[in-house]
């Protein structure tokens, strides 16, 4: 099954192959809840407020915005308080979740990323997990090891500016590439610099909610390795 259509963004000449962006969670890795109970686990040792993100929308957010929405919520903070010692705690208490449980690779996605790695595509993540977070995730299941590169959660950042620096991240600098994910975010994101996106619906959006979002091309999984081949070349 595949929605959408090709757009002029896909259609740019390119003289190299595309860098591909890749989002890590509801795209690369199932959608689980281990970031959230991560996140609540660490809210609770620095701060002693229980479930602080359990109402926050995490769909294409990234992880400094909802550790300012948690603290704006429950602590009535000042502006210029730092996540420093959140993330310290964030991070042990990620690594002790994904010790005892790591979060899964979806369908697929192993056997593509091996191939495009082998084929000569530079993989890079645009993610909203911050780095050190992106890479236990990924770590846990094998799959670090494929993005030497990336854009991640920044105080004060967009999904904009992290699809920036993931770019920003590739030496030479890319003249194209193509954004990987599974959010309406991810969409507006990659077209607000001009990027095509392929949309998976293996998170919380069906393929029509993607589709609808503007999504240059629209997949339900990445499970069909050759059909993502096939339509991933389209794009070229």
């Amino acid at each position: 099954m595949c929605t959408g259509s090709l757009t002029a963004r896909a259609l740019v000449p390119c003289n190299q192959r595309p860098v591909l962006i890749w989002d890590v969670d509801g795209t690369l890795l199932a959608a689980q809840s281990t970031g959230r109970a991560a996140m609540n686990d660490a809210f609770w040792a620095c701060y002693g407020i229980a479930r602080a993100f359990d109402d926050l929308n995490f769909a294409g957010a990234h992880d400094h915005d909802l550790w300012a929405q948690a603290i704006r919520r429950h602590c009535n903070a000042p502006p210029a308080m730092s996540p420093a010692r959140f993330f310290h705690a964030y991070l042990q208490h990620l690594q002790r979740r994904l010790n005892e449980a790591p979060i899964p690779a979806l369908p697929g996605v192993r056997e593509i990323l091996c191939e495009l790695t082998a084929a000569g595509y530079r993989l890079v993540l645009g993610t909203g997990n911050i780095r050190a977070g992106a890479y236990l995730k990924l770590g846990a299941v094998g799959l670090a090891n494929y993005f030497p590169h990336g854009g991640f959660s920044m105080p004060g950042a967009t999904r904009v500016d992290i699809l920036r620096a993931a770019l920003e991240a590739v030496q030479p600098h890319p003249t194209c590439a193509i954004v990987i994910g599974d959010t309406p975010r991810d969409v507006h994101a990659a077209h607000a610099i001009n990027l095509p996106i392929i949309a998976i619906a293996t998170g919380r959006f069906s393929t029509t909610d993607l589709a609808h979002a503007g999504a240059d091309l629209v997949l339900p999984s990445l499970g069909h390795v050759k059909r993502f081949h096939e339509l991933f070349h389209e794009l070229l």
